[in-house]
């Protein structure tokens, strides 16, 4: 916008220049008007605007000032350009390999939240340059770093997914990276492991040892099932065995009944020897035998009827 201005200002005063000879076709208004597009473009380099959550940084002639413009309007050198940088939150997204002690690669994702710090803005814009430049040139290189050094404590490489290791490390790489960056004019505030993904040599012996934890619990509920099946059997084969003891026990006492019996016969019969004419009494049945031909004897049916 500066080089606008000052190309309308010379071609003002060159227009004024010929406006003024005598047989000049420009008319008076041309360079009055080149003029006022020359103030114009003037006064909208006088002025610029910071929108919400960003600041800007002036630079004079390629040197950076010190002073910041926060959000807002403001009335500026018009000689100066400006950079600016975006204060709100953002995350970067990092993916490394980290060797433990085994010597196996483990590949971790984690994530960092992080924010500028407006006050060093323009101490960026010297050392580093952009906002960009102050990730690739500090905190990648650094989160790196952090990561590669915390597999010399990890013994075996699963063990990353123990609850205690993954804390131990995202407070590590949160202070680690707060230590460092902070000075930097980086404001971090938090740093989240997203992934781990085990190298495929212990990720197919996780694999394997699942499948055959899978199988032994199929086995076990199987045996368990045919525990359940004889269990059942032997239950049903005592409640038979009580059932065939109870007949025997009932075929028994009857047999000990019809004996008894047997035996108070006899015992009536030795001591009454007039109780088989009692029982003949008791099984007639009052009808006269009947006697068929000359000197038959009659015959009396003592049979029960």
């Amino acid at each position: 916008m500066m080089m606008l201005a000052i190309l309308f200002f010379v071609i003002a005063v060159f227009l004024f220049i010929l406006a003024k000879k005598e047989q000049s076709m420009i008319p008076k208004a041309i360079p009055i008007i080149t003029l006022v597009l020359a103030v114009i473009a003037l006064g909208l380099k006088m002025v610029t605007t910071v929108q919400s959550g960003h600041v800007k940084v002036a630079t004079l002639f390629g040197k950076v000032q010190d002073n910041t413009y926060a959000e807002g309007l403001h009335l500026v050198n018009p000689l100066y350009d400006f950079t600016e940088f975006d204060l709100r939150q953002k995350t970067h997204k990092e993916s490394a390999g980290i060797p433990a002690e085994d010597k196996l690669i483990t590949n971790i994702d984690v994530s960092v939240q992080y924010r500028i710090n407006g006050n060093l803005a323009a101490q960026i814009l010297r050392n580093t340059g952009t906002a960009q430049a102050l990730i690739q040139v500090h905190l990648v290189p650094k989160l790196r770093s952090i990561l590669r050094e915390q597999g010399k404590g990890i013994a075996k490489s699963q063990d990353f997914f123990k609850e205690a290791v993954q804390v131990r490390l995202q407070n590590t790489l949160l202070n680690g990276l707060q230590e460092y960056l902070t000075p930097q004019g980086m404001q971090v505030d938090a740093v989240l492991i997203r992934d781990i993904r085990l190298p495929d040599v212990i990720r197919t012996a996780i694999e394997d040892t699942k499948r055959r934890e899978q199988e032994v619990l199929k086995q076990q509920a199987e045996l368990e099932r045919f525990a359940t099946e004889q269990d059942q059997k032997v239950k049903q084969a005592e409640s038979e065995y009580e059932a065939a003891q109870l007949e025997a026990k009932k075929i028994k006492e009857l047999a000990d009944a019809e004996a008894y019996k047997i035996r108070v016969i006899n015992n009536t019969l030795v001591k009454s020897p007039n109780y088989i004419e009692l029982k003949k009494v008791e099984q007639w049945n009052g009808v006269l035998p009947v006697y068929t031909g000359g000197n038959n004897v009659p015959m009396i049916d003592l049979r029960s009827k």
